[in-house]
């Protein structure tokens, strides 16, 4: 409705300043910077991977000037070039103005950069550059402290852990996805598709109120949950709650792990899908996982062909959940970053009747088999498979433990 309404009203403004000045400043820097620029995403998002993929909005999730530097350091670009090109638009005169983004520098960046790969259609680095506009200062930060500035959950952690568990339903994205980070995808996945026409345009007026529609987003997000969190801390209602209780026959807990292992087993899996997202194949860890049957360019050679393909992640993602969980339920260690957990990885399961290890097994050979031709033409000999399938683990269980160190 809101895109029918866009379309038929006559625009009452039609500067074009950070088309035509700002946004072939940031491609023609992107161009010459990518690999620069996901650097600084990976450290972004790593820093403060804990409070991203935490279950609920717990933190303020700070963005200060040192991370405004390294974006802009990373782009070899300065802020007051950007500046020079706010001023040329129409709203850039008019005090006090909506969206506060509009004339910020980073903000500004950074919807550049999400329309820059709007037009490659390069889905993963937008979905990243989505990720890290909606967390720059003028979006979740300070709406979180507009919500949350008495009796911050961070402080009163357990009243917001009642919540999740017993006052959201799946209607709720942070019910549903299980982060922040999660619910937050979930938010720019829908407006980057509602305001597409939006940002191909990308008039000043056009980028306005885009950034408005996406604070408007997140700001509802926020009211939602914390309207339920102030309700139940001013009636008391966690003090029932035991938040270290196994899950009820027929519950919905992952794999029947205890809620703090859930807990650990959803950020374990989202740090590691983030360091994959954002860096290239390990290559030292693919020699390390060769031996005399399969070489370490071949795995980098799989590995490239199996991450590459966007296709394929929602399968990675779900081996990676098993291969943690798994450990999770038998271990008595409930730490990944452990030579235990390299151990229980790499230990032969040979006749096990178990259905996540099964499962297991059958992925990797699934892997294997698509995107390995010398795998399917040699997988007939017995230490070849095992050979492929040690390696497939060992290179997974490196990364796993390299993204929660």
């Amino acid at each position: 409705m809101e895109e029918v309404f866009n379309e038929i009203m006559p625009k009452k403004f039609n500067t074009t300043a950070i088309l035509d000045k700002a946004y072939p400043l940031v491609e023609n820097s992107m161009n010459r910077n990518y690999n620069a620029w996901k650097r600084c995403m990976s450290e972004f998002m790593q820093s403060r991977s804990q409070m991203l993929f935490d279950i609920a909005p717990f933190e303020r999730i700070y963005f200060n000037d040192q991370d405004r530097d390294k974006l802009f350091g990373a782009l070899k670009l300065t802020r007051q070039a950007i500046k020079d090109c706010i001023r040329e638009t129409y709203y850039y005169s008019i005090s006090p103005f909506k969206p506060a983004a509009a004339k910020d520098e980073t903000s500004i960046v950074a919807i550049c950069i999400i329309r820059y790969f709007v037009k490659k259609k390069n889905e993963r680095d937008l979905t990243l550059a989505m990720v890290y506009q909606a967390f720059t200062g003028k979006y979740y930060p300070s709406i979180h402290y507009g919500f949350f500035k008495l009796a911050a959950p961070a402080k009163y952690r357990y009243v917001m852990e009642y919540v999740v568990n017993h006052k959201l339903s799946q209607k709720f994205d942070l019910k549903a996805k299980g982060s922040v980070i999660g619910a937050i995808k979930s938010i720019n996945d829908t407006w980057v598709k509602t305001y597409n026409k939006n940002l191909m345009s990308f008039e000043d007026e056009d980028i306005t109120y885009i950034m408005q529609q996406l604070h408007n987003r997140i700001k509802s997000f926020m009211k939602n949950i914390a309207s339920l969190y102030y309700t139940a801390y001013k009636n008391k209602e966690y003090i029932t709650y035991d938040k270290d209780s196994l899950p009820e026959e027929g519950d919905s807990a992952l794999y029947h792990l205890s809620t703090n292992d859930t807990l650990k087993l959803n950020q374990y899996v989202e740090n590691t899908m983030t360091l994959l997202n954002t860096t290239r194949v390990d290559i030292k860890t693919c020699r390390d996982a060769s031996d005399g049957n399969v070489s370490g360019e071949e795995i980098r050679n799989i590995m490239e062909a199996l991450l590459g393909d966007k296709n394929n992640l929602p399968k990675v993602k779900e081996f990676i959940s098993l291969t943690i969980s798994n450990f999770l339920a038998e271990s008595e260690v409930k730490e990944v970053n452990s030579y235990e957990f390299l151990k229980f990885c790499l230990k032969p399961k040979p006749n096990t009747k178990d259905l996540n290890v099964l499962r297991t097994k059958e992925l990797i050979e699934e892997f294997l088999d698509s995107n390995s031709v010398s795998y399917r033409k040699r997988k007939h000999r017995s230490a070849t498979k095992q050979s492929y399938h040690k390696a497939f683990n060992y290179y997974f269980c490196i990364i796993i433990i390299k993204a929660n160190k």
